[in-house]
């Protein structure tokens, strides 16, 4: 039997259905704005002389940030509370309002720089601050949407950037995505807060430092087992439009929209993977099936070339990609002896650890095209560096209880 999280009592303010739609559209509005630019991305080439490798920084500077941000988010979570925090991660994310307005590559890449760190903030801390204010018996239907709320905006950018592009420019379309962080962040500005009333168990205020988080090994077992599964999804994100406009003749809106299914298929799975989590209670079924059809799936993206076939294909990788998010982030909540402030600190380690992976893959990938002339071998190596969700996560303890 797994040790209760330290959270708050049953008794859970109304509070939580304020907090939970602005957060939850905060890292929507984020995911807009981060995938917003990949479709402009031959744009950016032409106009500031890029190679693929530089260009795709656009994208892969906001996973830079994530490689030591999340580590720092968890301490000033300690230090200054979780919502100021957030707050503060929110307002770095407004950076996005000057990205239209950059008239040089350094100017681009640093306001997207601080709209990187600002994301990785909130998506550190969004999982502890839920810990505060949600029962037990919510976490994973709760965990399904918040870790799916990146994966929508993307999603919604690659189906609707090009069609807004078309009517109101692409500054205006990128623009607006900038301004909806703006009101979000106001809006939790105004009415978030801490939960005052959650108390650590005894003894928790020792073990609430990053010494004591760096050295349990779920710890690194977690961030190892996410990072190949992120690799492969921001490679995929920058790169398939590209590669099915150069390699099968696509059009750039037919391209995003069918990189776009499969984070579309995302959505519904990882919330169905909450409900799984939620109804069958153990968590490591729901991780490791899905993990090993994942790479597999993976594969089919870029080896087929009937359209129907990709369809297909991009359905079932989105659904095995997302479905076992909840379980991982439930899994997490529910290590012994975890509190708000341990999973802040837990978080900052798996997402800075995972994120040298994600930084890398685009640009890897942009390398290896230039080098070899094609996508395919990189796609590939990424594929199988996605299993690694399988390999790391059959090691950790299993959190769930068994229902008879």
């Amino acid at each position: 039997m797994s040790a209760t999280p330290a959270v708050a009592p049953e008794h859970h303010s109304r509070y939580r259905f304020f907090l939970e739609p602005v957060l939850f559209l905060s890292y929507v509005v984020f995911g807009l704005s981060w995938i917003g630019y990949a479709p402009f991305l031959a744009d950016f080439q032409t106009k500031f002389s890029l190679n693929h490798a530089q260009a795709s920084l656009l994208i892969s500077v906001v996973s830079f940030s994530k490689i030591f941000m999340p580590f720092i988010a968890g301490w000033m979570a300690s230090w200054m509370g979780i919502a100021r925090a957030i707050s503060l991660g929110l307002v770095l994310i407004c950076a996005s309002i000057f990205t239209p307005f950059a008239e040089s590559y350094g100017a681009v890449l640093g306001s997207r720089f601080l709209f990187g760190l600002g994301g990785a903030m909130l998506i550190t801390l969004i999982g502890p601050i839920v810990l505060q204010w949600f029962p037990r018996r919510e976490l994973p239907i709760v965990n399904g949407f918040n870790y799916v709320a990146v994966n929508s905006g993307i999603s919604a950018s690659l189906f609707l950037t090009l069609p807004l592009t078309a009517r109101i420019g692409q500054r205006g379309t990128l623009l607006s995505y900038a301004v909806a962080s703006v009101v979000l962040t106001l809006a939790w500005i105004i009415g978030g807060k801490e939960r005052k009333a959650v108390r650590p168990n005894p003894g928790d205020a020792e073990r609430e430092t990053y010494s004591s988080v760096l050295k349990s090994k779920e710890t690194w077992l977690l961030a190892f087992a996410f990072s190949g599964p992120l690799a492969l999804y921001l490679c995929l994100n920058t790169w398939l439009p590209t590669f099915y406009a150069e390699s099968l003749g696509m059009s750039k809106l037919e391209s995003s929209r069918l990189t776009g299914l499969f984070n579309l298929a995302g959505i519904p799975a990882a919330i169905i993977g909450g409900i799984l989590c939620k109804v069958f209670s153990r968590r490591k079924p729901l991780i490791v099936i899905p993990a090993v059809l994942m790479g597999f799936s993976a594969f089919g993206l870029f080896l087929l070339h009937d359209k129907t076939q990709l369809l297909a294909c991009a359905a079932l990788f989105g659904a095995v990609l997302f479905l076992w998010i909840s379980p991982v982030a439930t899994l997490a909540m529910e290590l012994p002896g975890m509190t708000p402030k341990r999973l802040a600190m837990t978080m900052g380690v798996f997402y800075s650890i995972s994120y040298i992976a994600a930084f890398f893959a685009p640009i890897l990938a942009g390398l290896v095209r230039d080098r070899t002339g094609s996508f395919i071998p990189a796609f590939a190596m990424f594929a199988v560096a996605s299993w690694s969700l399988a390999v790391f996560s059959v090691l950790l303890p299993e959190t769930g209880e068994r229902k008879v």
